[in-house]
């Protein structure tokens, strides 16, 4: 057996987790259609351990992905760890969400724009690690030999200090 072979059995099973997530997601919606016709506002669904003769081995990715999907189509999800999932659409909440949704995506908008306006700044002992093509004095160095150097600095530095500090007592 050569790895390829090991590859593609990892492949074929996340080929089946997605392909049973789509189902239940389907059954889902098919649930969700029927309880909306007759004037509910929510459900409950249990995501089936075997679907298709084919035992779904981590619930908890699969309630995972389902929540991504339902919360990413706008459902008000609550997930619980038996694979059990309350559903609402209440207008009132999905409106209330999608409000809160938008300010917390502002929000992060907002971290991403401060984060890339700030300067960068590297450690003076760990330049040459930043910007390797602008070595000054160990330019004929390896990359190995360059680290020993700076750790031999640090540790002399420490040293320094801690006689330094010993003087003070």
């Amino acid at each position: 057996m050569n790895v390829q072979e090991v590859l593609n059995i990892s492949k074929q099973r996340n080929a089946k987790t997605k392909e049973s997530i789509k189902k239940i997601i389907n059954n889902i919606h098919k649930k969700i259609v029927y309880y909306a016709k007759l004037k509910k506002e929510n459900c409950i669904y249990l995501i089936p351990p075997i679907i298709d003769d084919t035992p779904l081995y981590d619930l908890d990715n699969i309630i995972k992905e389902v929540f991504k999907v339902l919360d990413s189509e706008g459902y008000i999800v609550t997930a619980y760890g038996n694979g059990q999932l309350e559903i609402c659409w209440n207008e009132k909440l999905v409106e209330q969400k999608v409000k809160s949704d938008a300010f917390i995506l502002d929000q992060e908008a907002l971290k991403f724009k401060n984060i890339t306006k700030k300067t960068k700044k590297v450690d003076e002992r760990f330049k040459f690690l930043a910007n390797p093509n602008k070595i000054k004095k160990t330019e004929d160095l390896s990359m190995d030999e360059q680290i020993d150097l700076q750790l031999e600095k640090i540790l002399k530095e420490k040293k320094n200090l801690q006689n330094k500090y010993k003087k003070m007592l």
